[in-house]
């Protein structure tokens, strides 16, 4: 028997290299089809869990029984004594995190500067010459301005970069009261450098939530601004058109605000360890569902209560201020406004996260079935 040749090897090889190469890329070929399949196996998967989830159906009315969701929650005025008892019961952590928010907001993003509210306050003396709008407007309409300037963000020689700065410190302070709350309520001893050290990681987490509420506030902005302009040109002279356009707006506004309300609770669900943001707005939107409505009055009740927390706090202020200011006009150059508005900044971020993670717990404390 004879012994093959070097050349006889060399085919052989070749010949089983070429049959590893070709098995190899049926493998190859067969595993992309079937990663394909299972992706598109996951969607329909996930498409059918989100309809078992949802009792409604486009173009279907749906039947009473079908969205009807039970939620015990305490009264209004209960629940809003529940956060505040627990801002006092720890009022040194949540002072220090509003005085910390102050110092930071100084300092890094600025204040409403006093030369803003100067101009401000002579714009409204000006057009109150003649005593056209009595004793009493013109001090609604100076804490008026002041409440858009600290809302809106145009607190007067401070740049988009110093205004990222204050947003991004605004939503370190909400994760931060959201870490300590969580802590306090289990009965553990915190300091507010607990909160600071270890509240962070979800921050690009709840920068997306931020995102996504951003974005299901535009259709509301677009009518506002399509509105303002209808109106500048003349077109809603008629009364017709006039209560077409305001009612089109209100119903674009009013669905904004329906689809925030999930994101809200979104919010304060990203603060679990291990939370994606779109995991915490599947969840948040499963917990409202039927039930949202009901969500977004307790919630309007809190920008009501905070309304009514600025305007006696800062309406006397103001007074104060004018008056000290005349008697005394070396002090001028004293931003007392600014300052107290933006303390009143800090107290509501604090105040409406205890408030919300407080009404998040109870809503969820009522597990009952969406359907």
């Amino acid at each position: 028997m004879t012994k093959p040749t070097k050349k006889q090897h060399t085919t052989r090889r070749k010949r089983a290299t070429s049959r590893a190469d070709s098995r190899a890329a049926t493998k190859k070929t067969v595993s992309l089809k079937e990663r394909l399949i299972k992706a598109w196996q996951r969607l329909i998967q996930r498409r059918q869990a989100f309809l078992r989830r949802r009792p409604h159906r486009s173009f279907r009315v749906t039947k009473r029984r079908d969205y009807r969701r039970s939620l015990k929650l305490p009264g209004y005025f209960a629940l809003t004594k529940q956060a505040w008892q627990l801002i006092r019961k720890h009022w040194r952590i949540f002072v220090g995190l509003a005085a910390i928010y102050a110092v930071l907001g100084v300092l890094l993003s600025g204040l409403m500067s006093q030369d803003t509210y100067q101009q401000l306050k002579d714009t409204i003396n000006e057009a109150n010459q003649e005593g056209a709008l009595g004793a009493v407007m013109p001090t609604l309409a100076l804490f008026a301005g002041v409440v858009t300037n600290q809302l809106g963000g145009s607190t007067g020689g401070v740049g988009s970069s110093q205004q990222l700065v204050g947003a991004l410190i605004g939503l370190y302070i909400w994760l931060t009261t959201i870490w300590l709350i969580r802590g306090v309520t289990a009965d553990k001893r915190l300091k507010v450098r607990d909160g600071l050290y270890n509240a962070g990681a979800p921050v690009i987490a709840l920068a997306v939530l931020v995102f996504i509420a951003l974005i299901q506030l535009l259709p509301a902005a677009i009518a506002a601004i399509i509105y303002g302009a209808a109106d500048t040109s003349g077109m809603l002279q008629q009364t017709v058109v006039l209560m077409l356009a305001a009612g089109a707006t209100i119903l674009i506004v009013t669905l904004s605000i329906y689809w925030l309300t999930s994101t809200l609770f979104a919010m304060v669900i990203v603060t679990l360890p291990g939370m994606y943001p779109l995991e915490a707005a599947r969840l948040a939107s499963d917990v409202v569902l039927g039930r949202r409505m009901r969500i977004l009055l307790r919630l309007m009740w809190l920008l009501v209560v905070l309304a009514v927390v600025w305007a006696a706090v800062l309406i006397p202020v103001i007074t104060i201020d004018g008056a000290l200011k005349t008697v005394i006009p070396a002090l001028n150059w004293l931003p007392l406004v600014p300052l107290v508005a933006l303390m009143l900044v800090a107290f509501s971020i604090v105040a409406s996260a205890c408030y919300i993670y407080l009404f998040y717990r109870k809503v969820v404390a009522d597990d009952s079935a969406p359907a």
